[in-house]
């Protein structure tokens, strides 16, 4: 499952620990804690402002005129607001299209950085080519996650696992009822992450979760793969099976997702050495058993986890590039394949075997691969940063400092 229930709730930054309520002074509302008329507006106003001042309407009295496209500008919206902007930014440049023949592909493409008659680079956000799946494909567009669902022999032998994992639901039942929703208080028990003190890494969570729904909805629908409970009787789901399809796991998408990026916007903020290790073993871990727990609650498979894990590190990758994080930012970030039919039997999630813990890479093996290029090696996008979102990792950045 991803977050589909409650899933506005979800947006969940926004209820946490009544985060709304610091922007409260909206509507008037916030100012002692109880609502102003508008009546009392304005006849305070009438006994104050005396004569107009026609000399100096249209003067700004604050500041100058606020220079065009500067990111800065960003920091005046509402946070509501800002997120159309980062939005249109991560989710411009990306497109998803389906390969009907011969080895059933879906793939979710990127715009990488192209440069136009002047040699000037345009800026994020401007379609420069025409997306796949039209009559004009653009060799800019590259393919970024391309995968092949489990066909029918893979979904049964991964059916027994279902089916035995349902002995630990009454161990996990809290556990897994506290995850259908975001798993912010998860994330915080591993970091001290509270709405007062870090309100814009919890903004760029929400652009982790949200661009990891849209990767993850598009491949669902493109696939309709059964849930386990449409394939046998007996699974009977510890809680309400969600209303799309099963592969990839939308938690374990987004939770490893979310894991990634978490974890590296605390190594640039400073976390010590000797903490960093301990640091991406437990967020990594915590995914695992998230994503796991949805197995347990009879809601996917293992290998709805497994492609999930490698959606989720992708999407993690593509948003950092955007976002230009690090000490030394890139803007490459490698293709990756999921491959279905070829999971071998047997093949159960643990969370260790698409990324090494221990050297911070991850890992090929018989169904996850990079993409070939075409001459053997693997294939690399060079994508864009974007100055808006830059901005907002330097504003979670420094949360933390």
């Amino acid at each position: 499952m991803s977050l589909l229930e409650g899933y506005e709730g979800y947006e969940g930054y926004e209820g946490y620990e009544g985060y709304e309520g610091y922007e409260g002074y909206e509507g008037y509302e916030g100012y002692g804690g109880r609502r102003v008329s508008p009546g009392a507006l304005i006849t305070h106003r009438d006994g104050i402002v005396g004569t107009w001042a026609t000399g100096v309407n249209g003067v700004a009295w604050r500041v100058a005129k606020r220079g065009i496209g500067d990111p800065d500008n960003l920091r005046l919206w509402d946070p509501r607001i800002r997120r159309f902007v980062f939005e249109s930014d991560l989710l411009s440049r990306l497109c998803f299209g389906v390969d009907q023949a011969g080895n059933q592909y879906a793939t979710l493409w990127a715009l990488e950085v192209t440069t136009d008659a002047t040699g000037t680079t345009p800026p994020s956000g401007t379609p420069t080519s025409t997306a796949p799946g039209s009559t004009a494909t653009a060799s800019n567009w590259t393919p970024f996650v391309r995968m092949q669902a489990p066909d029918m022999p893979v979904l049964q032998d991964q059916l027994n696992f279902v089916a035995g994992y349902a002995d630990l639901r009454a161990d996990r039942a809290q556990e897994i009822l506290a995850q259908v929703a975001p798993q912010y208080a998860f994330w915080a028990s591993v970091v001290p992450l509270y709405p007062a003190r870090h309100p814009r890494t919890l903004e760029v969570v929400d652009l982790v979760l949200r661009l990891a729904k849209y990767a993850e909805m598009n491949f669902k629908n493109a696939f309709a793969v059964l849930r386990p409970n449409e394939l046998s009787p007996q699974i009977q789901p510890m809680i309400q099976t969600p209303v799309h399809a099963s592969f990839p796991s939308g938690h374990s998408t987004e939770c490893f997702a979310v894991a990634r990026v978490l974890y590296e916007l605390l190594i640039e903020a400073g976390a010590k050495d000797e903490a960093k290790q301990q640091l991406r073993e437990q967020l990594l871990r915590q995914a695992a058993r998230m994503a796991i727990n949805r197995t347990v609650a009879g809601l996917h498979y293992p290998v709805d986890s497994l492609a999930g894990q490698l959606l989720g590190l992708s999407v993690a990758e593509y948003i950092l590039a955007r976002f230009g994080a690090g000490a030394n930012p890139t803007t490459n970030v490698e293709a990756w394949e999921f491959k279905g039919p070829a999971l071998p039997a047997l093949t159960n999630f643990s969370g260790n075997e698409l990324y090494n813990i221990a050297t911070e890479k991850r890992q090929e093996n018989a169904y996850a691969n990079r993409v070939d290029d075409g001459n053997g090696a693997a294939l690399n996008l060079t994508v864009a940063q974007s100055s808006r979102l830059n901005w907002l990792w330097g504003q979670a950045r420094d949360e933390w400092n």
